[in-house]
């Protein structure tokens, strides 16, 4: 989120808005996005029925319980999906010239 903030106006010159979702509270969010200095918009998924319905809700991560994975999603102007990627693991990250490459195409 942080290289996302850092580089939200690449993302405002495409016509697209970025929208975080993560399945932790909005106090936790909002807190963290203070911390952080995250200037995107954050959405909480905390009943996690947004990770269950786009396919990236794991069932169980080291005994925490269900949890979101990493994924990205570029849902065009009609509600339709473009993109969408889940990555290997938690910490790796999204393929941005990937997401970019697809938002020039749909500016």
């Amino acid at each position: 989120m942080c290289d996302i903030t850092a580089g939200l106006s690449a993302y405002a010159t495409l016509n697209a808005e970025v929208i975080g979702v993560s399945v932790d509270s909005p106090f936790a969010q909002e807190a963290w996005a203070a911390k952080e200095k995250i200037g995107i918009t954050l959405a909480s998924d905390l009943n996690k029925t947004t990770a269950q319905a786009y396919g990236v809700l794991l069932p169980d991560l080291i005994g925490l319980g269900s949890v979101s994975a990493r994924a990205a999603f570029v849902v065009d102007k009609n509600g339709v999906i473009q993109y969408s990627e889940q990555t290997p693991t938690v910490k790796d990250l999204p393929n941005f010239a990937a997401i970019k490459d697809v938002l020039s195409k749909l500016a």
